[in-house]
């Protein structure tokens, strides 16, 4: 498996508006658009990487399918990516992939029912954008009766300011809108790319739609973001979320402290812990007290798809600002597929040390509410 086949297949594994032809016909294709901010710390530029699944709903099989994404003026293709086109069962390949001006194309022989085609370019956006319509694919396709018909998905409008104004890079940004984070130059330097990512289907019970970025609450003391790094065999990712807790409501107890951070991990994935290898111990980390400290394995419960990997996590509360935090990061140093059940101790430990640097730069810089107050 190449390493784009199987970055697509990785993106399946942790995510994935209907279009209705007219209101008494059913909806023959569902649509999923999503774009993910992705930031270089190396050079400072930043692009959104498209993960707009597409899926024949229809009840039938069409042939002879093309589909047509238009990006709008101040939006253009840095490059794109030849993806699996099918499902897990088929695993069929769209015939040509291209990119015409501002216009991505593709076509397949054949759009089998329950089959997903992915539309994943990468783009660059022009400074000082606001609100921004993506048009929605058109879809053209042969029917059983050998009709040529088509169709057109619905138009979607995103506000892209704060990610087309970028300044600093992802440090700077995770700072000005979260008040938390690492130090990437530091702890991984030969980690220049990294991506934001939604939190898993699995969890909410619904597809991520939209500009998948940071997630800031209603004020500073609550919000969260997950990113990662790396193709697949060579991935770290970082699940943060912090909200408002007083002394008493932090957690304190080691079921309740599992209960939690296996909610957490269903968000990066359909993933368990190896109870196993779990370890859990509590004590001072940095400037926090009687932190909790969990090391172990996650388990990918679909069988022969991405294994399993080290995990790591931090809770803790911080009585200044009366904020608990859960971080929790993630690394797959194996292959993909039936290769999933081969150990790979040695990149492994390499990546579980990466974990370690990350999580030793950790910063938070919210302000205790007296400060506020006093505003």
């Amino acid at each position: 498996m190449t390493p784009v086949r199987a970055a697509a297949f990785l993106a399946a594994a942790f995510c994935c508006v209907l279009s209705r032809p007219a209101a008494s016909e059913a909806p023959l294709f569902s649509v999923y658009p999503s774009y993910g901010a992705k930031f270089d710390i190396g050079s400072g530029k930043f692009s959104l990487v498209t993960n707009m699944v597409i899926y024949n709903i229809s009840g039938q099989a069409y042939t002879d399918v093309a589909f047509k994404q238009t990006y709008p003026d101040g939006v253009g293709v840095k490059e794109t990516y030849q993806r699996e086109i099918g499902t897990e069962a088929t695993g069929e390949q769209s015939s040509t992939r291209r990119v015409e001006g501002n216009a991505f194309l593709a076509t397949m022989p054949t759009f089998k029912n329950r089959m997903y085609a992915v539309i994943p370019n990468e783009l660059v956006l022009a400074r000082r954008l606001d609100e921004i319509t993506f048009p929605g694919v058109e879809i053209s396709y042969t029917n059983g009766d050998g009709q040529r018909q088509s169709a057109r998905m619905p138009d979607n409008t995103y506000n892209l300011f704060i990610y087309s104004n970028v300044v600093g890079g992802l440090e700077r940004f995770l700072n000005k809108y979260n008040n938390i984070t690492f130090n990437f130059a530091k702890a991984t330097p030969d980690r220049k790319e990294w991506e934001f990512a939604p939190v898993a289907a699995s969890a909410r019970g619904r597809f991520p739609t939209g500009i998948i970025g940071t997630f800031p609450g209603e004020n500073q003391y609550s919000g969260h973001f997950r990113i990662r790094s790396g193709p697949p065999g060579d991935t770290i990712q970082i699940l943060v979320a912090y909200k408002r807790a007083e002394k008493n409501e932090r957690v304190v107890e080691r079921d309740a402290l599992l209960k939690s951070l296996r909610e957490y991990l269903r968000w990066c994935g359909e993933f368990d812990f190896s109870p196993e290898s779990l370890q859990v111990h509590r004590g001072e980390w940095k400037k926090y007290g009687d932190a909790w400290s969990v090391e172990g394995r996650w388990l990918d419960t679909i069988k022969n798809r991405l294994g399993e990997g080290p995990l790591k996590a931090k809770v803790f509360w911080g009585s200044r600002e009366d904020v608990e935090y859960y971080v929790l990061a993630l690394a797959h140093g194996r292959g993909l597929g039936t290769d999933s059940a081969n150990p790979n101790p040695e990149k492994e430990g390499m990546l579980a040390a990466e974990i370690d640097q990350l999580l030793d730069t950790f910063k938070s810089s919210i302000v205790p509410l007296s400060y506020e107050r006093r505003r």
